[in-house]
Parts: structure tokens; C-alpha cells; sequence
């Protein structure tokens, strides 16, 4: 009886150690209007779609990643927006050079801020063909930046190529 007691208690302890986190977001992270990217990048590489997916794929151990159309404002719980930044991406792929890309954004709950960062990427020259193929590199290395920032989120990080040294 004792041992099926302390089987039941090492197996709600582990339930509750394993809980994750649901964190809303939107399922499309919009581009700041000054973010410098080009009408081309916005309508061929699906940065906007491809970044929550990736953050959801990534940090699917750490916590459970929920998508919303509606506004992040009217959403309770804890909820992470995101902005693309800054888009540095000149068309013709590696042969036009580096592309860089900046999202920032706040982990918020019931509507406080609890944390903030910005993470901010770049793929260099190499074997990828096009500005697309590389952009989906970084939008994919930046969701994989935000599910290790969710273990611990503070305020201020800086993520990627902007974390310090």
C-alpha cells in the first residue's frame, strides 16, 4: 500500500515537473513598416508564415505553441508577439552577398510584460541557391534562437548574432 502510495506521488511530481507552457502567437509575424524588406522578399518568401512554424517546431519541448488569427491584444494567458524588424536581402542569392534579418518582440502575460528580445540572424555566402532559400535558413536558426530563449525568458535578451560574447 506504502509503495503504491509513493508510485502515485513520483508520478504526479513528474507530471507537474513536465508541464509546459501554452503560449499563444500569431500565426503570421508581421514585417515593421520600416523594416527595409523588399516587396519581393514579402510576397516569395513567406517569412511572415515560416517563422511562427519554425518557433512552434523548435520549441515544442519547451512549451506548447498555439496559433491565433485574432488580435494577440484580445488573447488571454501568456502570449509572445513578434515584429520583423529589419530585412537586409538583395535579391540574386549568395552572389549578392550576406542577408540579415531582426525580429523583436515580447513574451507577455495577462497582458504585463514579463520578457522581451531581439534576435537577429544572418546567412552568409554558401551553397544556397537563392535569397528565399537562405531567408528560410535564418527565419529557421531564429525559431530555433526563440525556443531556447522560452526555457528562461528575461527582459532585454539579445538573441543570435546580436547576443553578446
Amino acid at each position: 500500500m506504502r509503495q503504491a502510495a509513493l508510485a502515485i506521488l513520483i508520478l504526479a511530481m513528474a507530471a507537474v515537473a513536465q508541464a509546459k507552457d501554452v503560449i499563444t502567437i500569431s500565426q503570421f509575424t508581421p514585417f515593421a513598416e520600416d523594416s527595409g524588406a523588399t516587396d519581393n522578399v514579402k510576397e516569395e518568401c513567406e517569412m511572415e508564415e515560416r517563422l511562427p512554424k519554425y518557433l512552434k517546431s523548435e520549441a515544442k519541448k519547451v512549451a506548447d505553441i498555439v496559433f491565433t488569427t485574432e488580435p494577440l491584444d484580445s488573447v488571454e494567458g501568456k502570449v509572445l508577439f513578434m515584429e520583423i524588424t529589419h530585412v537586409f536581402a538583395p535579391g540574386g542569392g549568395g552572389y549578392s552577398g550576406s542577408k540579415n534579418v531582426e525580429v523583436e518582440g515580447e513574451l507577455r502575460e495577462n497582458g504585463e510584460v514579463i520578457a522581451s528580445f531581439t534576435v537577429d540572424r544572418s546567412a552568409l555566402f554558401g551553397m544556397t541557391p537563392g535569397t528565399c532559400s537562405m531567408l528560410k535558413r535564418v527565419s529557421k536558426k531564429i525559431g530555433e534562437d526563440l525556443a531556447e530563449w522560452l526555457e528562461a525568458p528575461e527582459m532585454d535578451s539579445m538573441l543570435g548574432d546580436a547576443a553578446p560574447d
